[in-house]
Formats: structure tokens, sequence, C-alpha cells
């Protein structure tokens, strides 16, 4: 997986799956985080941006999707767990191809073993509940634009 520790931080290459059915987006956190994200995870090396979310979300959920539209390509700048960050993530919003049945606001646990990640479905309207990392996803994920975007967003240095 593309992630190394630097002296002065960590650095990931990240794909991200913005995953809406029935007007309700997919999210999740690991057990003990205060705050949520968009499921996917780490590219592996020579792995296309878009095969690290099939593969993740059958790891992850043991679900068969297909990407439809690669939304956004963010390079961001954070602080984890008093450690800098420098991320590079894709973004691509995802289709189930067996849709599953949405239980709103319910915890489901994934099916990978080496990660205990808590899933949730929530309604679109209820994204300004959360704390969803990172922060442009709450207003972006009601706008979603037509054609990939490039986007900075630097929370250290700012």
């Amino acid at each position: 997986m593309i992630s190394f520790n630097l002296e002065a931080g960590r650095f990931n290459f990240r794909s991200a799956a913005v995953i809406i059915h029935d007007d309700h987006l997919l999210i999740h956190q690991v057990v003990g985080d205060d705050f949520w994200a968009l499921p996917g995870g780490r590219v592996e090396f020579l792995e296309a941006s878009r095969q690290t979310i099939e593969r993740e979300m059958l790891e992850e959920l043991g679900m068969r999707c297909e990407v439809t539209q690669h939304l956004w390509h963010v390079e961001s700048f954070y602080e984890f767990e008093s450690k800098h960050y420098h991320e590079m993530g894709n973004y691509f919003l995802v289709r189930p191809i067996d849709p599953p049945e949405i239980i709103s606001n319910a915890d489901f646990a994934g099916i990978e073993e080496t990660v205990s990640l808590i899933f949730r479905w929530i309604p679109l309207t209820e994204l300004q509940q959360y704390n969803l990392q990172p922060a442009f996803l709450i207003e972006r994920l009601t706008d979603l634009p037509t054609t990939t975007e490039a986007l900075v967003i630097d929370e250290i240095h700012t």
C-alpha cells in the first residue's frame, strides 16, 4: 500500500467511495475514532485508484460495486494523533451492483478482520449532524460535480 512515514509526518495515497443509495450515504469509522469518513483505503503499488475501490468494498463489506464517476482529486494536509499527514485522495461515485437493504442510522460491522470498522447508512439530509472528514464533504456531497474537480485542503499551514 502506498503509505510511508517520514520524520516530518506520514504520506498516504487513498481512494474513497461515495456510495449513495436511496438518498442515503455510506460512511464508516474506526472503532474509537470521534469522526466518520467515506469507505475506501490506500492504493496498492501498480493498482489504479478505481480498482482500489472495487477491492476495498469487497474486502470490507463483501460488496461488489462499479465506479461510475471520478468526483474529486484532493491533496490534503492535516494533523491526526499528533502527526502531520500529506494525503493524495481520489473520490469516486460508486454504484453497488447488488444494492443492499438500507437501515437508516444503524451501525453494522464490516467483514475485514484486520481493522475494526463500523459502517452506517445516513440520510443525505442529516450530513450536518456528523463529524465527517474531510469536512468539505458535508457541503459538497449534496451538490456533486459533473466533472472531476481538483482540490487542495490545508489544515496545517492556514
